[in-house]
């Protein structure tokens, strides 16, 4: 009898250790309050004057799947107007990452503006007339023609 004795007390003390922590916890309170403070709202999970009022809270469910049936629709963007070109210009708009190939590999086209054009090969070494004059050490190296602040032609 002795034997059961030590493992009887652990069980009969962990019970009694159960029963008095249980007892002495309070219920947790889900209520929320609202109130004016300095006239400010407040909330609170405890009364925080005279004039609190008790929030109802509803529970949103979340989780599920969507192909349980139900018709989903998808939104979709609306379709794009085709971009137009700049104002005299017949390139149009040229993006970002075109235009830095274009300035890797120092070409143009027809209907870029000027600066596009300043972008790509820089600033001309000098005029001469409607042309943009390009020189490298001493030699020119392209003659690009400019009309109404577009790229007309270049040799």
């Amino acid at each position: 009898m002795r034997q059961f004795l030590p493992g009887l007390t652990f069980i009969v003390s962990a019970l009694l250790l159960f029963l008095i922590s249980y007892l002495l916890s309070t219920p947790a309170s889900a209520d929320i309050y609202r109130c004016q403070q300095a006239h400010q709202t407040v909330f609170s999970d405890s009364p925080c004057g005279r004039n609190a009022e008790t929030v109802t809270v509803n529970p949103t469910l979340t989780g599920g799947r969507l192909d349980t049936g139900t018709d989903v629709e998808f939104w979709q963007a609306p379709a794009r107007k085709p971009s137009k070109p700049a104002p005299g210009c017949s390139g149009g708009y040229i993006q970002s990452t075109e235009l830095r190939h274009l300035r890797v590999k120092q070409q143009v086209r027809e209907g870029m503006t000027e600066k596009q054009v300043r972008y790509i090969l820089g600033a001309p070494d000098h005029r001469d007339g409607q042309w943009w004059v390009y020189r490298r050490k001493g030699e020119e190296t392209g003659r690009y023609r400019m009309r109404g602040g577009c790229l007309d032609q270049w040799r």
